[in-house]
């Protein structure tokens, strides 16, 4: 017992510590969990509904990661359940629609708006009361102009039935890709009258209207539909508004931001959208009480991902082959070459470095689960083209958008980039743990205003621009694994916030994993920036690299776990300082363990290192995976200094411990 207490007391050494006082890193217990819970029941369903490739991209990947990471914490399954529901709807929804062979997602967002001046906003030269570049049909200014009555922008266009004739605006569509789908999207409104409003595209070369809806509603409203091109080019298409009958006088139809874009793929929303059902995927995979209830599930989500995903951006017809291999150690996804996904006026055609890594990243979580050498071979490649991207500016990273691009990255696209670094260095590749703690420095040294009552980050990586993206830091968050201060820069732009996207689901849940009330690096995942086998976050006490490790031999869940080997002499262990805790409440310690067997076996002690006094207690000698449980009562003191240290139950004598999944919650809290 003595030679334990000495060892639980040892000295702080190992840990980036940037000032955090223990008040300030504390997550509230049990608030944010209750947050996250409430904002799932109020959005958390509302995504994966839509076969829109940029909402599930921008939207429903946040909510999967948080379903990964909630699981983690609380491994409560409802959470695995809620995302199997989720991947199937996604999977269910996901199509063919350009006829290649491969089933994906799509989105006219960002593909290219074939008509022009969609808003009304620009007056024809000589008639400033027709919309420039629409033209009349059978009306005249009396029954078809500009009007101020508008949803947005200064104009809108307004047409008015006589019940004579049909009255209507048109305009030529400037170009398309055979046998596409193009979304038509508009805002409209009438007076109610019965005749209504109409929109449709027509095709004036084979006479035939390709897709049309109507409007009824008297308030504006935004309508939406799908339109699949003819087969072949050189048709003229055309984008009709007007009413849906003209024998009825009288009518009002107003029409808004009208647009016609493609609905294409993109590779960065495949990336972020596979890569989400890929960490679930790898999470089963790894851990094997998942594997009764969720292998089947997770192997069928793999198939999907590499019988569909992944090829669709090497071998489909319709997109073309967009990998591109620069040198012997360096290669990137371009754009497609056969579909102008983009702009007609590009100038560029290797893709930003964020898109090009949200879809390397997914092959690399793939390829931790398949052992596809090809997707481990893209992975590195790719990440070593963005490294080559990266200056060192004092001790912190600095990096463009793109290769095209003299702008920085801004904070938010950046989530990707060092979400993807991180990955390529959790497997040992590429990134070293010196550029790790560049990234973490960029954050830390270069962006935070250094407050952590009302931190603040700006918004480009070169410290530069406004601080209206503090809160987009997601993957930032993670290198709280090498920088403490991280993990409240985060929580304190949610403490008092409305949260009400995906996205904010995630930064709930990264705020959760990092809240060190729970402990951090429960599962012994994560290393330290100078010591790969030396968990972060946690202190080695008396004990080296060969006593005291992260151990992928010995792991209950995960890819890790830690083994403390004593050597029949002195103690050897770690210790994490537990922070952020209430005074005089009953709290539940939770680890899972085995031992070598023999009289050394393991032990956990959680230690009032100001006063000396042991608050609980465990051994345990089992040489199978066992859970242990541990409740005992904080200090009445806040003040005081608590520590929870691992190792040996006795030392004197040649044996190991190894454990897992370590944490501390309430008593009777969930997580």
């Amino acid at each position: 017992m003595k030679r334990w207490a000495a060892l639980a007391c040892g000295l702080v050494v190992g840990v980036v510590s940037i000032g955090v006082a223990p008040d300030e890193a504390r997550a509230d217990d049990d608030t944010w969990y209750d947050r996250y819970v409430a904002m799932d029941a109020a959005v958390g369903d509302t995504y994966y509904r839509s076969a829109d490739g940029a909402q599930l991209a921008w939207n429903e990947s946040y909510v999967l990661d948080s379903y990964v990471d909630v699981y983690g914490l609380s491994r409560d399954r409802r959470w695995l359940d809620k995302a199997v529901t989720h991947i199937d709807g996604m999977i269910a929804d996901a199509d063919d629609a350009d006829g290649d062979g491969y089933r994906g997602w799509q989105t006219a967002r960002y593909s290219p708006v074939e008509i022009d001046n969609g808003g009304m906003e620009t007056g024809a030269q000589g008639d400033s009361t027709l919309p420039a570049d629409w033209l009349r049909f059978q009306t005249t200014s009396a029954n078809a102009f500009r009007t101020t009555d508008r949803r947005a922008g200064a104009y809108a266009a307004r047409i008015d039935s006589d019940g004579q004739l049909w009255r209507k605006l048109y305009q030529p569509v400037n170009t398309y890709h055979p046998n596409t789908v193009y979304q038509l999207r508009f805002w409209s409104r009438t007076n109610g009258s019965a005749a209504g409003g109409q929109a449709y595209l027509y095709d004036a070369t084979a006479k035939q209207v390709l897709c049309s809806t109507d409007v009824t509603a008297t308030v504006w409203t935004y309508h939406s539909l799908d339109c699949r091109t003819p087969s072949v080019a050189g048709h003229t298409l055309q984008v009709w508004i007007g009413h849906r009958d003209y024998r009825v006088a009288g009518g009002q139809a107003y029409f808004d931001d009208v647009a016609l874009s493609g609905r294409f793929p993109y590779l960065v929303h495949d990336g972020m959208i596979g890569s989400s059902i890929a960490r679930f995927a790898r999470l089963v995979e790894q851990t094997p009480e998942l594997h009764e209830s969720y292998r089947a599930k997770a192997v069928s989500y793999r198939t999907f991902l590499e019988s569909e995903v992944v090829p669709r951006w090497e071998s489909s017809s319709y997109i073309g082959n967009t990998w591109y291999a620069l040198t012997s150690t360096t290669g990137t996804y371009k754009q497609s070459l056969k579909i102008d996904a983009f702009s007609h006026k590009r100038n560029w055609s290797i893709l930003p470095y964020n898109q090009s890594l949200a879809f390397s990243n997914m092959l690399l979580i793939l390829h931790e689960i398949n052992g596809n050498a090809a997707y481990l071979d893209r992975a590195r490649l790719n990440g070593q083209y963005f490294k080559n991207a990266l200056t060192l500016s004092g001790d912190a990273y600095t990096w463009p958008y793109s290769y095209s691009s003299a702008q920085p990255e801004d904070v938010s696209h950046a989530n990707i980039d060092v979400g993807a670094a991180r990955e390529l260095h959790r497997r040992g590749i590429v990134f070293t743990p010196t550029d790790m703690q560049r990234f973490t420095n960029t954050l830390t040294n270069r962006l935070w205003n250094g407050s952590l009552t009302a931190p603040k980050v700006r918004k480009f990586v070169d410290g530069t621009g406004d601080d209206s993206f503090s809160k987009y830091l997601v993957e930032w968050t993670e290198y709280a694994q090498w920088a403490k201060a991280i993990a409240p820069i985060v929580s304190e732009q949610y403490r008092h916030s409305t949260v009400n996207h995906g996205y904010d689901m995630l930064a709930l849940a990264r705020i959760m994993k990092w809240d060190r009330t729970k402990l951090v690096n429960q599962g012994f995942e994560l290393a330290t920036s100078f010591d790969t086998t030396q968990p972060a976050q946690w202190t080695r006490a008396g004990s080296t690299a060969t006593t005291a490790f992260r151990d992928s031999a010995n792991t209950h869940t995960g890819q890790y776990g830690l083994t403390i080997r004593s050597t029949g002499g002195a103690p050897q262990g770690v210790f994490q300082s537990w922070e952020g805790w209430s005074p005089a409440t009953s709290y539940t310690l939770t680890f899972s363990g085995r031992s070598s067997g023999g009289a050394a076996g393991g032990r956990v002690v959680v230690t009032n290192v100001t006063t000396g006094a042991v608050l609980a207690a465990l051994t345990f000698t089992d040489q199978d995976w066992t859970g242990h449980t541990l409740t005992f009562q904080s200090p009445d003191t806040a003040t005081q200094t608590v520590r929870v240290s691992i190792g040996n139950a006795d030392p004197t004598v040649a044996g190991a411990a190894h454990v897992d999944d370590i944490r501390i919650r309430v008593t009777g809290e969930p997580w």
